[in-house]
């Protein structure tokens, strides 16, 4: 019998619980570059420097496929996850800087304008 609680043991101490089931980490958890509490911030960076470090640093991740096919499925709204950027939950070629508009966005100003003669 397994306890999923202390207070569903009976004597209400963990002292002799199993705890074979639970997964031990891996030595290929051990060495995930997103892992690594140094450069943690680069997977959910603002600089399109530090967003395409943290690409190059996922290319000799062991897990990266998973780790794509799961943010595939979830939507993930922004980061970097296995090797690509997603921004607004779909997968995009760059990060453009912030406070740059959008290649698409037809509301930013023209680049050559001209002003009206008063």
């Amino acid at each position: 019998m397994q306890y999923t609680s202390i207070l569903d043991h009976p004597s209400g101490s963990s002292t002799n619980w199993p705890l074979d089931s639970l997964p031990l980490p891996t030595e290929a958890d051990l060495t995930l570059p997103c892992q690594d509490l140094d450069t943690a911030d680069l997977w959910f960076a603002e600089g399109t420097a530090q967003v395409e470090k943290a690409k190059a640093m996922c290319q000799t991740c062991p897990i990266k496929a998973e780790c794509l096919a799961g943010a595939v499925s979830r939507r993930e709204p922004w980061g970097v996850w296995g090797g690509e950027v997603f921004v607004d939950g779909v997968i995009v070629a760059r990060k453009r800087g912030r406070g740059r508009p959008r290649k698409a966005d037809r509301t930013a100003p023209a680049r050559h304008r001209s002003t009206p003669a008063a």
